[in-house]
């Protein structure tokens, strides 16, 4: 096992990289920007919306909750040198944030499409949203759907190639 904990093989699968380095520092700081600037949005409109005063709220939650997470995907990161892991603990800490910024993301779901019908740019309308408020918030929410039709995609092509690839090989030896 090369050192490895045989008591805890999945741990050491789930702590490996499958992204090269920088692809993931790429990543990251793309997530860090966003974040960013959905807690700066929401504060700077935060009772610019009295349509649906929840989504500034949301906005602000759901950004620092991104970083939190972010900075744990971080914490293993080190020199080279070391030999460092992702403890059990971090990772049911991980665990629950996602499960949080999972339910989180459904209200703001709620929040921000219940405006999508009305005149939400109206400033004499009771569903009234500044603008910029709205479109931030109702773009990074589609951004979501759209990354998560991708990787389902994704996920769905690998597993018809696996099934595939898997009725190739053992249909061939059957006959």
């Amino acid at each position: 096992m090369d050192g490895d904990n045989p008591r805890t093989p999945l741990l050491s699968i789930v702590q490996e990289s499958y992204l090269p380095k920088t692809v993931s520092i790429a990543l990251k700081c793309i997530l860090v920007g966003l974040n960013i600037a959905s807690i700066a949005i929401g504060v700077i409109f935060m009772n610019e919306c009295p349509g649906q005063y929840l989504i500034p709220y949301y906005l602000i939650i759901s950004g620092v909750a991104c970083l939190l997470f972010l900075c744990m995907t971080c914490l293993p990161c080190v020199d080279e040198e070391q030999v460092t892991s992702v403890t059990l603990a971090n990772l049911c800490a991980q665990g629950v944030l996602l499960l949080f910024l999972f339910a989180f993301f459904i209200a703001g779901n709620v929040w921000i499409y219940s405006l999508y019908h009305g005149p939400w740019n109206d400033p004499s309308s009771p569903e009234y949203c500044a603008r910029v408020l709205y479109l931030y918030a109702f773009w990074i929410i589609t951004l979501c759907h759209l990354c998560f039709l991708v990787l389902l995609c994704t996920y769905l092509c690998l597993l018809l190639g696996l099934y595939i690839l898997k009725r190739s090989i053992f249909g061939s030896r059957s006959s």
